[in-house]
C-alpha cells in the first residue's frame, strides 16, 4: 500500500496492505495509492454564513425582549407617573417613575406588543398587579 507523508509529501510503502482486508468484499488494499484530501473551503465558508445568518435572526426574534414601540412605553409610563395629577416633590416623582418602569418591564416581558393590541384590559391589570410587587 502507498501512502503520502503529510509532512514532507514523499511517497511510502507499507506492507500492511496486503493484510487488511475490505469488510465488505474481503479484497486486500494492496496496489492503490492513498492520498489525504482536502475538504472544499466552499462548504466551510457556507455553513459559517448561514450559521451567522441563523444566529442573527435567532437572536432578534427569540432572545432579544421584543419592546413595544417607544411612544407607547413612553405614553404608557407617563400615565403611571402622572396619573394623580398632584404635584409632587423631586423625590416622590422619581419614586413613582421607578415603579411604573419596572411594572412596564415586568408587563411587557409577559405581555407581546401584538397582545396588549388585542386585550389592553388584560395589559392593564397585569401592569396595576406588577406595579404592586415593584414596590
Amino acid at each position: 500500500m502507498h501512502i503520502e507523508c503529510p509532512s514532507c509529501k514523499m511517497n511510502n510503502q507499507i506492507e500492511f496492505g496486503e493484510n487488511i482486508l475490505c469488510n465488505n468484499c474481503k479484497r486486500t488494499f494492496s496496489g492503490h495509492f492513498y492520498k489525504k484530501f482536502k475538504k472544499p473551503l466552499i462548504s466551510a465558508t457556507t455553513a459559517l454564513i448561514l450559521g451567522a445568518y441563523g444566529g442573527y435572526k435567532a437572536d432578534r426574534y427569540l432572545i432579544q425582549n421584543q419592546r413595544y414601540p417607544l411612544n407607547i412605553e413612553y405614553e404608557l409610563t407617563d400615565n403611571c407617573i402622572n396619573s394623580s395629577r398632584v404635584l409632587m416633590s423631586n423625590y416622590h416623582q422619581n419614586q413613582k417613575a421607578k415603579i411604573c418602569v419596572c411594572a412596564l418591564e415586568k408587563t411587557m416581558n409577559g405581555i407581546t406588543y401584538k397582545e396588549f393590541q388585542k386585550n389592553e384590559p388584560e395589559f392593564l391589570a397585569r401592569f396595576s398587579n406588577n406595579q404592586a410587587t415593584c414596590r
